[in-house]
């Protein structure tokens, strides 16, 4: 007879090499993105939207913060196709403290990054030839910028701290040369703020552009999204909720369950998916949900659905990205805990509904490895950048891997 615990390993081999069999990408080895690491030295991918990678034709970009030199900058490096690896870094930022970078691409291996420096909001335009000036914002007390494209124009929202609360804002800008020029700009809100509207990110989608942030104003964190059109770009629709509230009576938490960090992408024809980390099952710690935009129907958004496997229903997800193609395709990664350590995680849409999860090769194992962002390149090609750490809480070393599209 043959001892179960063979033959349960026998089966968890079988259906994970039919998961990989199935998967749409394959994996290449984990590069380092920068040297520079050791102890003392901790790097940051966290933006507002986790939009810490972009890909420009066949260039790939990376930005982070680190605090190499005593005090947090923003650092930027890229990788060539034929490249073994990355550029040295670039600092992007200046003399003052910086934080939570965010990156987008243009056309012609271009890109450009907004982050936050002395409490307002910096942006800049790097090519492959130099940088641009940097662009600050007017605003003071402003964070968490988010950076995307949208009929050649780029968006950039953030939240600016207006008395007690912060406000979600919408700044236009147009791209000249290396030149960055402020255009429209307004309160994706425009009821005055009673509670926090904070980590906002912002899609284009068809014709018009959708901005989703967390909100404080049900008495505890909800994920609210409102839509504006090209007919008027600052006109935005009254803020609606994403995230549900659960079925059945109140749980035990205060006025509601807790929610995290939305990110948004666009996929296939004028369609667009929220995801975003969702405590409302209180006993188990974060989930991974998401919510599909739904075009001409009452709610810019459907309902809620859970993104991981049941077999991550006993783990702890954070640090929630979304990536999307014109295809279709449609992908979500994460960390969770559910091997006994930090794991990127992915899942992805097929036509059954979403996979089952996938643990990372060469992004999983001992030690931590954690708050990934990913991009799919105009091939379906998955870039993914995360943080590792060697042993739990020690010094941090950036990561990126290619995933080769085989679906």
């Amino acid at each position: 007879m043959i001892p179960y615990s063979m033959w349960s390993g026998g089966l968890l081999l079988t259906a994970f090499a039919l998961n990989v069999q199935a998967q749409p990408w394959e994996f290449g080895e984990p590069i380092e993105i920068t040297p520079t690491s050791g102890e003392g030295i901790f790097h940051h991918l966290e933006s507002a939207g986790r939009r810490n990678i972009a890909v420009s034709g066949l260039t790939v970009a990376v930005a982070w913060e680190d605090n190499r030199d005593g005090t947090p900058r923003i650092y930027l490096a890229h990788k060539d196709p034929n490249a073994k690896g990355f550029s040295a870094e670039v600092k992007i930022s200046g003399n003052g403290e910086a934080y939570e970078p965010t990156l987008v691409a243009l056309e012609h291996n271009r890109f450009v990054l907004a982050w936050e420096e002395d409490g307002r909001i910096h942006v800049r335009l790097v090519t492959s030839t130099g940088l641009g000036p940097v662009v600050i914002l007017e605003d003071n007390m402003a964070m968490q910028a988010s950076l995307a494209t949208h009929d050649q124009q780029l968006l950039l929202v953030y939240s600016r701290q207006e008395g007690r609360y912060g406000r979600i804002w919408l700044q236009r800008l147009a791209v000249d040369d290396l030149t960055l020029r402020p255009g429209q700009r307004c309160p994706v809100d425009a009821e005055t703020v009673k509670e926090d509207q904070l980590y906002p990110t912002a899609v284009s989608l068809g014709k018009g552009v959708i901005v989703a942030w967390e909100d404080r104003r049900a008495g505890h964190t909800i994920i609210m999204a409102a839509q504006t059109t090209d007919a008027e770009p600052c006109r935005f629709t009254a803020p609606q909720r994403i995230s549900e509230r659960p079925p059945g009576p109140s749980m035990p938490y205060g006025k509601g369950h807790g929610v995290a960090r939305v990110a948004l992408a666009s996929y296939g024809t004028n369609r667009a998916l929220a995801a975003w980390a969702d405590k409302r099952d209180f006993r188990e710690g974060y989930d991974i949900y998401a919510a599909e935009y739904q075009a001409g129907k009452q709610g810019l958004f459907g309902p809620n659905g859970k993104v991981q496997d049941t077999f991550g229903g006993f783990a702890q997800q954070w640090h929630t990205t979304v990536a999307g193609h014109p295809s279709g395709k449609l992908v979500v990664a994460w960390d969770d805990n559910r091997d006994g350590n930090a794991d990127i995680m992915l899942s992805w849409r097929g036509a059954d509904g979403w996979s089952d999860d996938l643990a990372v090769p060469g992004a999983t194992g001992g030690g931590e490895q954690n708050h990934p962002a990913i991009q799919l390149d105009k091939e379906g090609n998955l870039h993914i950048a995360w943080l590792e750490r060697a042993t739990i809480g020690g010094p941090t070393r950036l990561r990126y891997m290619f995933g080769k599209a085989v679906q």
